[in-house]
C-alpha cells in the first residue's frame, strides 16, 4: 500500500476514536512552579485508517530537554510511531513549547535566573491496531472525564520517581505549598478535547533539602507528689526538604517511678495534628524502655517550614522526696542533609509524705489537749506507754505534712486516716463531731514540725470530710481545699484529732479484762495487749496523697485493773462457822455476811493521778442489809478507820450503796506508786420472798476518779431443783404416754422425779428440813391405790420405808421421814420421831430451824423416783386429764412440767335398717318375712392412742330366734380410712369382709363372722386387721358390720343388743327394737240394685231377692280396699287391674253394660278407700228368677323389699364365671329398682311391687219376674233353683275395656259355663 493510502485510513480511523478513560483533578493556580502545555490537533489529523483511538500517558524524570525531538523520541520509545504531516508536528510543538514557556516563566518568579526546563511527562491520543500505532495529532473529541480516567488508570499517581536524590510523587507540592504534577497536568486535560499534553519542570522541582533549627524544650513548674503531672514540650523547624523529624527524650529519674502519656506531635503551623505519622516507643500510661523516649517519622515529605512541637506528660507514682531530670533530642534527615540537635537539660522536684502519731493527754486545767509531734517515729511522746484506768480521756493525733509548691491544681486526694482497731480493746473514740482537723505554717515539708498545734494552728475541720467506719476514721480535704493546697508557698503540717475514751475490753469492763488476762476474779493486772495472748494496745494511721499511701508509726497504750475481792461467809446465828460459803445454797430467811477487800499496787506510769477513791456495793434485791453492821478496816494497820474519813450513802430502791473516801485521805494514801490495803463488810439476810429459782448475788465495785472495777461477784446459789412429770405405760415404764389418749379403765404411771441431786452436806450452807412431793392429780377421773404408791432410788432400789406416803383429798403426799438433828447454836438434838401425821398440815407448815428436826441428810445428792399407779375410772369426750407435781424443799415450792392425756369415750352403737346406708328403723316395723340388716358399729378407736395394740376385737350379737332367722349373709365397711404403711388401702365406706367378699386385693380377710347353735352372731377381725390398726396410731379406726335377718314372725317389741369386745374391755351396745304387725292385704266387694241403694239393695238372701218390674234394671258393684295397715301403710290396688267376675248361678238373666267411673285408669285404691262399677241386668224371662254372685280378683301393691341389701359382692365374665374383682363392692346399698322377679309400678311418684293376687269376698244377688199365671210361687222357686244349682250356672266376668293393650290388663265380657 502507498503512503497516501495510508494516510488515508489513519485518518478514517481517527476519524471514529471513541471515549476510552476519564481523570478527576483539581483546577491549577496560578503561581504554580514548573509548566504544562497542550496540543489541541482536529478531529482527522495527519492520513486515514481502521482503528480505534486511545489515550497514553508515560512519565520519566527526564525524557530530556523540552523539545520536539525529545517528545517525539519519548513517544518513539513507547511504541507510538508518528505520521509526517503538519498537523503531528504542531500539536507535539505546541503542547512542548507552551509548557517550556511556563516554566521558564515560573523560574524566573522564584528568583532563577536560569531556568533549567526538562520534559517528564506525556499525555497524547493515538491510534493502535494490528498493522501499527500512530499518532496523528487528532484529538478524537475525548472528554476532560476520560482523559483523567486514562491518567488514573497509567499508574503515574501512584508511583514514586527520584530528581536529584529527593523522592517524590506527583502528589508533591511544589515550594508554593499547593501546586503538583497532578495538578498541572488536571489543569491541561480540562482543556480537552486535546491531543496532546506537556509537563515540564524546572531544577527546584521537587524543591531540595534544608535542615531546621535547634530544637527548644520547656516543663510545666511546680513539685510532684504521687500522680502528679509535669508536661515536657520539644519543639523543632521542619526544614526544607525534610524525609525524617524524630524527638527523642532521656530520663534521669532517681530511682523515681514514673510513667508518661498524652504523647502527641502536633504541626503548629497549621494547627493539625500529625501523631499518626509518628511511631511512638513507649505505650500511653508506660515507662519507656532503659528511659529513653522517641517519636520516630513513619516517612514520607516533610512540609517546609512548619514547626512540630512533641508533648507529653511526665506523672511520677508513690515518689520519694527527690527530683526527676530529662534531656530532649531533635534528628532531622533531608534528602542529602542530616542534623541532631540536644535541648537544654530541665529537672523538676518530687515529694512522699511522711506522718507519724501519738497519744494525747487531756489538760483539765485548761480543757485543752495536749497535741505534741514524734518526727523520729519514737513511740516515746505524748501519752504513749502510760497507764490509764477504764474511764480515763485519751486522743489520738495523726500528723501530716503538705510540700510546697505542688503542681497547681493536681492534688486529686489528701487524706489522714487514723485506725485504732488494734486499741479497740481499751479506746472508744468520741462522736464524729468531736473530731477536729488542725493546720499550720510548717518550716519543713519532710516531718512533723509544729507541736501543740490544736493551740496555735487553725481548726479548718469544716475544709475536710470527715467519715467514721468502725475503728477507722478518715478526714480527706474537700474540693476547694484541694486546690488550695497546691501550689502554696509555704509547707504546711495538718494533724487529725480524735479524742476519746479509754474503754476497757469493749465496755465490758475491768471483770473481762482479767478474763481475757487469764487472772482470777477481782484480781490485780496491768495490761498493754488486749487479753493474755493478744495484740499490742497501739495505734496506726496514714496519709494518703493522691494514690500514694504512707503509714504512721505505731504507738502503745496501757491499761491498769487494781484488785477488787469481794467473799461471804456464814453467820454465826444460822449455825454458821464463819468460813466463805461462796457459791453454797443458802434458802429464803437466812443470814450471809459479805466481805470487800482491795490491796492495789498503783503503777508509777499512771497517766493521771488518782484524786477520787469510792466502794460501791451493789447486793441483790432480794437481800435485806443490816446497815448498821458496815465498817472498813485499814489490813496493813488492822484498825477500824474512822467513819469521819468517808461519806456513806444507801439507796434502797438500787440495792446498793457507795461509800466515799475524803480528798486528804485519798491524797495521803492513794498516790502513784503506793499499796493501800482496805477491807469493808457488812451482813443481809436473804429476803423470805426470794423466787424459788434465784440466785442471791452481790459484787462491789472501786471507784478510782472515773474508772469502776468490779470486785469478782459472790453469789449463793438457790437450790437446783429440777422436779419432772412423767407419764408411762403401765405395761411398760420406758415408753411415755404422754399426750396420748386413755380410754375408759386404761391405766398408767404418773412418774416423779423428787430432785435433791444437787443438794449435799458441802453444797448448802445448812441443813435441809424438808424435802418432798405433793401431787394434786384429777381424782374425778382418776384412781390412785394410796398401798401401791413407792419411792425408787436412782439405782432402782426400794427406798419406800424412808418416806412417809399418805393420800389426802385427791392429792397425794411423800416426804422424807424426819430423823434426830443437832442444833449447833443451842447444842441441843431435836428428835425425828415421831413422823408427821398429816402430810397435808406438815407439807405447808414453817419451819423452825431451832426446834424443828432436818430430815436424812444422807438423802441428798441424788433423784428419787415416786412411782404412782393410776386407773382411768371416768371420761369425758374433749376432757383432757392434767397433772403437774410439787416438789416442797425446806420453804421453797417448785413445780413440775405439766403431763396429759385427751380421754376418749368408747361406745359400740346398733341400728337396724333395711340396706347397707339406709335409714334407721328403729322402732319402727319389720314386715313378716321380709329381711333386714343388724348394723352393729364397733367402737371408734382415737388416734394417738396411750395402748396402741389391738389384741382383739370382736362383736357378739345374740338373735331372739323366735323372730329373727340369719340368713348367712354379712358384711363389714370401714368406718375410717383403713391405713397400711402410711397408704389408704381401703377408705372410709369401703367393704372390706363379708359373706362372698374376696379379701386377697387387701392382702387378706380382715373379719370373719360365724354363728353358734343357739343364733348368737360373732364378727371378729382378724389378725391381719388387727395388726393394721395396731401399727396405725395416727389415725382413727373403727369398721361398721351388718347381719342380715329374716323376720319370722309377728310381735310387737323385739329388741336386740350386742357385746363388743375390745381387748380387755367388754362393751355393750344399745338396744334397737321393731316390731311386725300384721298388714294383710284383702279386698272386698258388695252388690245392690241402684235403685234400692246400698242398704236395701244388698239381696244376698232369696227372702230378699227384688221383685223385678221390667226385664232391665242397673246393678251397682262397690268394691272396697279392706287391707290391714300399720300406721296408715298398707296394700294400694290399682283400679285398672282389678278383675270383677259376676256369675249367673241361677235363673236367667246376666248383668251386661258394665260401667266404670272416668278416672278408672287412674284411680288407686288405698286402704278403705272404694269404687262402684254399674251394670245393667237384662234377660230376666217373665215370671222367672234371677241369682248371680260376683268375685273381685286384685294384685295388691306394697312397699318393695330390698333384696339387694349388700350390693352386688363380685362382677361376673361374658362366660358367666367371676374375675375376682368385685364392683359391687362399692355399691353398699340396695334400692327397690334392684328388685329380681317382682313386677314393680310407679304410683304417684312411689316404686311399688306386686304382692301376691287376693280374691275378695264373694256376694250374691237376687231377683224374680212375676208370672201372671203363677203369682206367689216366684220365690219359692228360686230358692229351689240355687239350691239345686249350687256353684254351677252362667257367668259374667266383666271388665273395662281400654283404649290402649297393655300386657296382661285385657278386659271382656261375656259368658262361661262352669
Amino acid at each position: 500500500m502507498s503512503s497516501n493510502k495510508k494516510k488515508k485510513v489513519l485518518r478514517s480511523t481517527l476519524a471514529a476514536l471513541v471515549a476510552a478513560a476519564t481523570l478527576c483533578s483539581p483546577a491549577l493556580a496560578d503561581g504554580g512552579t514548573g509548566g504544562a502545555g497542550s496540543g489541541t490537533g482536529t478531529g482527522t489529523g495527519d492520513g486515514d485508517g481502521n482503528g480505534n483511538g486511545k489515550i497514553s500517558w508515560i512519565y520519566k524524570d527526564s525524557f530530556g530537554k523540552p523539545t520536539y525531538e525529545t517528545a517525539a523520541a519519548a513517544m518513539k520509545a513507547a511504541g507510538v510511531s508518528l505520521m509526517d504531516g503538519a498537523q503531528t508536528k504542531n500539536t507535539i510543538t505546541q503542547a512542548v513549547t507552551d509548557a517550556n514557556n511556563e516554566c521558564v516563566a515560573r523560574s524566573r518568579n522564584e528568583g532563577i535566573d536560569n531556568a533549567d526546563c526538562r520534559l517528564v511527562g506525556l499525555g497524547y491520543v493515538h491510534t493502535p491496531d494490528s498493522r501499527g500505532d500512530w499518532y496523528t495529532g487528532a484529538h478524537g473529541d475525548f472528554t476532560a472525564a476520560q482523559w483523567k480516567k486514562a491518567y488514573n488508570d497509567s499508574g503515574i499517581p501512584g508511583s514514586t520517581y527520584e530528581y536529584q536524590g529527593a523522592k517524590y510523587t506527583t502528589a508533591s507540592k511544589f515550594s508554593d505549598g499547593q501546586t503538583s504534577i497532578n495538578s498541572l497536568a488536571t489543569r491541561e486535560m480540562n482543556k480537552a478535547p486535546q491531543a496532546v499534553i506537556a509537563i515540564v519542570l524546572n531544577q527546584s522541582e521537587p524543591p531540595t533539602d534544608e535542615p531546621p533549627a535547634a530544637p527548644t524544650k520547656q516543663v510545666t513548674k511546680g513539685t510532684s507528689a504521687d500522680s502528679m503531672t509535669n508536661t515536657t514540650t520539644i519543639e523543632s523547624k521542619t526544614g526544607k526538604g525534610g524525609v525524617s523529624l524524630d524527638f527523642t527524650d532521656t530520663f534521669a529519674p532517681d530511682g523515681q517511678s514514673y510513667t508518661v502519656s498524652n504523647l502527641k506531635v502536633t504541626d503548629t503551623t497549621t494547627g493539625q495534628d500529625v501523631s499518626g505519622s509518628y511511631q511512638f516507643n513507649t505505650a500511653n500510661g508506660a515507662t519507656p524502655a532503659n528511659n529513653v523516649l522517641t517519636a520516630t517519622w513513619k516517612g514520607g515529605s516533610l512540609p517546609d517550614g512548619h514547626d512540630f512541637a512533641f508533648t507529653f506528660d511526665v506523672t511520677v507514682h508513690t515518689p520519694e522526696t527527690s527530683q526527676v531530670k530529662d534531656k530532649g533530642n531533635v534528628s532531622w534527615k533531608g534528602t542529602s542533609k542530616s542534623q541532631d540537635k540536644d535541648t537544654p537539660e530541665y529537672e523538676f522536684p518530687t515529694w512522699k509524705p511522711n506522718p507519724d502519731k501519738s497519744w494525747v493527754k487531756w489538760d483539765s486545767k485548761s480543757k485543752t489537749w495536749k497535741t505534741v509531734i514524734d518526727p523520729t517515729e519514737s513511740n516515746n511522746t505524748g501519752a504513749d506507754n502510760q497507764v490509764f484506768l477504764d474511764g480515763d480521756k485519751v486522743a489520738s493525733a495523726v500528723n501530716a505534712t503538705v510540700a510546697k509548691d505542688l503542681v497547681k491544681d493536681q492534688l486529686k486526694t489528701f487524706q489522714i486516716e487514723d485506725d485504732y482497731s488494734a486499741a479497740d480493746y481499751i479506746f472508744d473514740a468520741d462522736a464524729k463531731s468531736e473530731i477536729r482537723v488542725y493546720e499550720a505554717d510548717a518550716a519543713r515539708e519532710d516531718e512533723s514540725s509544729v507541736n501543740d498545734i490544736s493551740n496555735v494552728g487553725k481548726d479548718v475541720t469544716d475544709q475536710y470530710e470527715i467519715t467514721v467506719d468502725g475503728t477507722k476514721v478518715v478526714a480527706a480535704a474537700k474540693a476547694a481545699h484541694l486546690k488550695e493546697l497546691t501550689g502554696m508557698a509555704k509547707a504546711r503540717q495538718v494533724t487529725l484529732l480524735i479524742p476519746g475514751t479509754i474503754n476497757f475490753a469493749n465496755g465490758k469492763g475491768a471483770a473481762q479484762v482479767r478474763k481475757d488476762m487469764g487472772v482470777s476474779e477481782g484480781a490485780e493486772t496491768t495490761f498493754c495487749t488486749a487479753g493474755k495472748d493478744g495484740a499490742a494496745l497501739t495505734n496506726s494511721g496514714k496519709e494518703i496523697v493522691n494514690n500514694q499511701s504512707v503509714n504512721t508509726n505505731e504507738p502503745q497504750i496501757c491499761g491498769y485493773v487494781p484488785p477488787v475481792e469481794k467473799d461471804v461467809v456464814s453467820e454465826a446465828s444460822q449455825g454458821g462457822e464463819q468460813e466463805s460459803v461462796q457459791g453454797k445454797v443458802v434458802f429464803p430467811g437466812q443470814k450471809v455476811e459479805y466481805q470487800l477487800t482491795t490491796t492495789p499496787k498503783l503503777p508509777s506510769q499512771l497517766a493521771y493521778d488518782v484524786e477520787q477513791v469510792a466502794f460501791t456495793d451493789t447486793y441483790d434485791q432480794y437481800l435485806v442489809p443490816d446497815k448498821q453492821t458496815l465498817e472498813v478496816r485499814d489490813l496493813e494497820s488492822g484498825k477500824t478507820i474512822s467513819k469521819k474519813r468517808y461519806t456513806t450513802k444507801w439507796d434502797d430502791k438500787a440495792h446498793s450503796f457507795r461509800l466515799e473516801f475524803d480528798d486528804a485521805y485519798v491524797k495521803a494514801n492513794w498516790g502513784k506508786g503506793q499499796n493501800p490495803r482496805v477491807l469493808v463488810r457488812f451482813e443481809g439476810t436473804v429476803d423470805e420472798k426470794a423466787p424459788t429459782d434465784h440466785k442471791v448475788g452481790n459484787q462491789w465495785g472501786l471507784t478510782l476518779n472515773n474508772s469502776l472495777t468490779p470486785s469478782n461477784k459472790v453469789y449463793n446459789e438457790p437450790p437446783t431443783l429440777e422436779p419432772k412429770k412423767e407419764d408411762v405405760s403401765s405395761k411398760d415404764k420406758t415408753v411415755s404416754i404422754d399426750g396420748k389418749t386413755l380410754l375408759l379403765g386404761d391405766t398408767g404411771n404418773y412418774i416423779v422425779t423428787l430432785d435433791a441431786k444437787h443438794l449435799s452436806k458441802d453444797s448448802t450452807a445448812y441443813k435441809v428440813q424438808r424435802l418432798g412431793i405433793v401431787d394434786d392429780y384429777d381424782d374425778e377421773y382418776l384412781d390412785i391405790d394410796q398401798t401401791k404408791i413407792e419411792v425408787l432410788d436412782e439405782k432402782g432400789q426400794d427406798v419406800t420405808k424412808k418416806f412417809n406416803v399418805q393420800i389426802k383429798d385427791g392429792v397425794a403426799y411423800v416426804f422424807a421421814k424426819t430423823v434426830d438433828t443437832e442444833i449447833p447454836a443451842t447444842g441441843e438434838t431435836v428428835k425425828g420421831d415421831p413422823q408427821p401425821s398429816d402430810l397435808q398440815e406438815y407439807s405447808t407448815r414453817k419451819l423452825d430451824a431451832l426446834k424443828d428436826p432436818s430430815i436424812d441428810q444422807d438423802l441428798l445428792g441424788q433423784q428419787y423416783q415416786l412411782v404412782l399407779p393410776y386407773k382411768v375410772k371416768k371420761v369425758q369426750d374433749g376432757y383432757s386429764v392434767k397433772n403437774k407435781a410439787i416438789q416442797i424443799t425446806n420453804d421453797l415450792s417448785k413445780e413440775t412440767n405439766e403431763v396429759s392425756n385427751p380421754l376418749k369415750p368408747v361406745n359400740p352403737s346398733k341400728d337396724v335398717t333395711i340396706k347397707v346406708g339406709g335409714e334407721s328403723i328403729d322402732g319402727q316395723s319389720v314386715y313378716l318375712n321380709r329381711t333386714f340388716l343388724y348394723q352393729l358399729d364397733s367402737s371408734i378407736l382415737p388416734a394417738n392412742r396411750a395402748y396402741p395394740t389391738v389384741d382383739q376385737w370382736r362383736i357378739v350379737d345374740p338373735l331372739n330366734t323366735e323372730y329373727d332367722q340369719y340368713t348367712g349373709q354379712w358384711a363389714v365397711y370401714a368406718t375410717r380410712d383403713l391405713y397400711s404403711g402410711g397408704q389408704i388401702i381401703a377408705a372410709k365406706g369401703t367393704k372390706i369382709a363379708g359373706s362372698g367378699f374376696d379379701g386377697s386385693k387387701l392382702g387378706g380377710d380382715m373379719f370373719t363372722a360365724s354363728v353358734d347353735d343357739k343364733g348368737q352372731v360373732t364378727v371378729e377381725a382378724t389378725e391381719l386387721y388387727r395388726g393394721l390398726v395396731s401399727n396405725d396410731n395416727d389415725h382413727e379406726n373403727g369398721w361398721r358390720a351388718y347381719v342380715q335377718v329374716k323376720r319370722i314372725k309377728t310381735g310387737e317389741k323385739i329388741e336386740n343388743q350386742f357385746t363388743e369386745y375390745l381387748n380387755d374391755k367388754v362393751l355393750p351396745s344399745n338396744t334397737v327394737w321393731t316390731r311386725t304387725p300384721d298388714t294383710t292385704p284383702s279386698i272386698h266387694v258388695e252388690k245392690y240394685d241402684v235403685a234400692s241403694g246400698e242398704q236395701l239393695g244388698d239381696r244376698d238372701d232369696v227372702k230378699d231377692a227384688l221383685k223385678m218390674n221390667g226385664d232391665s234394671l242397673q246393678i251397682a258393684f262397690k268394691i272396697t280396699n279392706t287391707s290391714k295397715t300399720d300406721q296408715g301403710k298398707g296394700a294400694w290396688y290399682l283400679a285398672k287391674d282389678l278383675k270383677l267376675v259376676d256369675k249367673t248361678i241361677a235363673g236367667s238373666g246376666t248383668v251386661v253394660d258394665l260401667k266404670y267411673p272416668d278416672n278408672w285408669d287412674t284411680l288407686v285404691l288405698k286402704p278403705g278407700e272404694s269404687t262402684i262399677v254399674t251394670g245393667t241386668l237384662k234377660g230376666v224371662e217373665q215370671g222367672g228368677n234371677h241369682t248371680d254372685r260376683v268375685k273381685v280378683t286384685g294384685t295388691p301393691l306394697v312397699e318393695c323389699p330390698v333384696t339387694d341389701q349388700f350390693g352386688d359382692q363380685s362382677q361376673s365374665t361374658t362366660d358367666g364365671t367371676t374375675d375376682g374383682e368385685s364392683s359391687g363392692d362399692q355399691q353398699v346399698d340396695g334400692d327397690a329398682s334392684d328388685t329380681t322377679g317382682l313386677k314393680q309400678v310407679v304410683v304417684d311418684g312411689t316404686t311399688l311391687c306386686e304382692d301376691t293376687t287376693v280374691d275378695s269376698n264373694t256376694d250374691d244377688w237376687n231377683g224374680y219376674r212375676r208370672d201372671l199365671a203363677k203369682t206367689g210361687a216366684a220365690i219359692g222357686g228360686i230358692a229351689a233353683i240355687v239350691a239345686a244349682l249350687g256353684g254351677i250356672g252362667a257367668a259374667i266376668m266383666a271388665a273395662r275395656r281400654r283404649r290402649t293393650a297393655l300386657a296382661g290388663a285385657e278386659h271382656a265380657s261375656g259368658e262361661t259355663q262352669e
